[in-house]
Formats: C-alpha cells, sequence, structure tokens
C-alpha cells in the first residue's frame, strides 16, 4: 500500500472535538448571560447544551428540525433565569459563537502534519452549513494545511450521498479510489465513503457500529494512532 494523494477528514468529532468545543462555548455563553442567571454555571450550562445537542445529531422522535432550535430551547426551558431572555436570543447566540468556539481533536495536528509533510492532500467533507464548516475550520491550528472545504449545502448533497465524495475528490482533481476519509459515523462517513470508491477510516469511540452491518473497515480509537501509525511503521502494514 501506498500513502494516498489526499486524506479527507470529518468535522466534529474527527478533527474537531464537538463536546470540548461546547465547553468553550458554555464559556462565553455564562460571559454573555451570567447577569441573567439566577444560579449555576458553565458546567451547567454545558451540560444542558450536550444533552440537547446529542453528539450533534437529533434523536429519533425529537420535536425540533435542528439542532440549534433543541439547544435553545433547553437553554431557555432548563437554566434558572433571573431576567427574561427570549429563546430568539438564545438561539442567535449559539449560531454567532457555536462555530468559532471549536477545540481540535487530540492527534488531529500531529496526523495533518505528517500527512502534510509526506505530500498528502487534505480537504474536509461535513454535512451542514458552508459557513459554519468555515469558520470551524478557520479556528483550527492547522487550518492552512486544509485545501477545501466541502460542506453538504455548498456540495447539494449529504453524506452518506456519493456525490458530496465525489465533488470534493473532482475539485482537488484526485481519483477517488486514491482518497481516503475519515470520520466517526459508522453511515454518514464510513459507509458512505467506501460506497463512492474512497477509502474509509472509522475514528470509533462515538457511535456505536450497526448491528448487522459488516465492519470490514480500517478502525482507529485516536488521531494519535493515525499519525503515530503513519509515522512509526511501512506503509504496507498500516492498520493491520
Amino acid at each position: 500500500m501506498t500513502l494516498p494523494q489526499a486524506v479527507f477528514f470529518d468535522l466534529d468529532n474527527t478533527l474537531v472535538h464537538r463536546n470540548d468545543s461546547i465547553d468553550l462555548y458554555a464559556l462565553q455563553f455564562w460571559r454573555d448571560f451570567d447577569h441573567a442567571i439566577a444560579s449555576g454555571g458553565a458546567e451547567q450550562a454545558a451540560q444542558v447544551i450536550k444533552r440537547c445537542d446529542n453528539g450533534g445529531y437529533l434523536p429519533a422522535g425529537s420535536p425540533f428540525v435542528s439542532i440549534k432550535q433543541a439547544v435553545s430551547h433547553g437553554l431557555k426551558t432548563e437554566i434558572a433565569w433571573r431576567q427574561e431572555v427570549e429563546q430568539d436570543a438564545l438561539l442567535a447566540h449559539w449560531e454567532r459563537y457555536n462555530a468559532v468556539c471549536t477545540a481540535a481533536m487530540p492527534g488531529a495536528a500531529e496526523a495533518v502534519a505528517y500527512l502534510r509533510e509526506n505530500g498528502v492532500r487534505i480537504g474536509v467533507i461535513s454535512n451542514g452549513s458552508h459557513r459554519t464548516r468555515l469558520e470551524k475550520v478557520a479556528c483550527l491550528p492547522f487550518a492552512s494545511a486544509i485545501e477545501l472545504t466541502v460542506s453538504s449545502e455548498s456540495a447539494g448533497a449529504s453524506k452518506p450521498d456519493a456525490a458530496i465524495f465525489r465533488l470534493a475528490a473532482e475539485a482537488l482533481g484526485v481519483p477517488l479510489e486514491s482518497c481516503w476519509y475519515v470520520g466517526d459515523h459508522p453511515f454518514n462517513d464510513v459507509l458512505g465513503a467506501s460506497r463512492a470508491g474512497m477509502m474509509p477510516v472509522w475514528l470509533s469511540g462515538f457511535h456505536a457500529w450497526p448491528e448487522g452491518e459488516a465492519m470490514a473497515y480500517r478502525q482507529i480509537s485516536s488521531l494519535e494512532h493515525l499519525a503515530g501509525r503513519m509515522a512509526a511503521v511501512p506503509v504496507r502494514y498500516l492498520f493491520e
């Protein structure tokens, strides 16, 4: 096996640690709203947000149509307010600060540095609005290494649709079979990339592998392992 020409990454819970990012957002939330809150603190706000955020995926049967609606409703109803704060104001605050309160995943910088040093091109394929994808990438300490960010909004297709993977590969001018895709979600990332023709690498630990679906793909439990194993062993032995 030789190194791929390009490696694409998912954002949330791959290059970005979503819960650590929520902790950063909760600090911003507390700074801006503590005057209106009767009790609690940033930690309580973070707990509410993480429960409503649900790892970035609305649970089945959710009454909300978006994460931002779920989060703003949770903050409105579960925080002990001493002054009235409208849910629209909480939603606007989330939209303003969520993306810029971004914490990199441990090991991401090392993985990106190794790929770049070895001439591998780097991109992002992520579901969500294009503006927030770009804002999150810009906040990463290795943002300059990322050549391309493709969002479901910009592509007109969402993972696991093969179209978004094809579009990203074409934009870099790299054949699909010469691309890897690293992500945490079994369906959207691993199966989606595989069915599109990319080589998927599953970052486990955030979503359970679905029952009834054969796990026949490369797997790592941390991006630190990706960087370390790629640097330390001959490429033909990677992930074996």
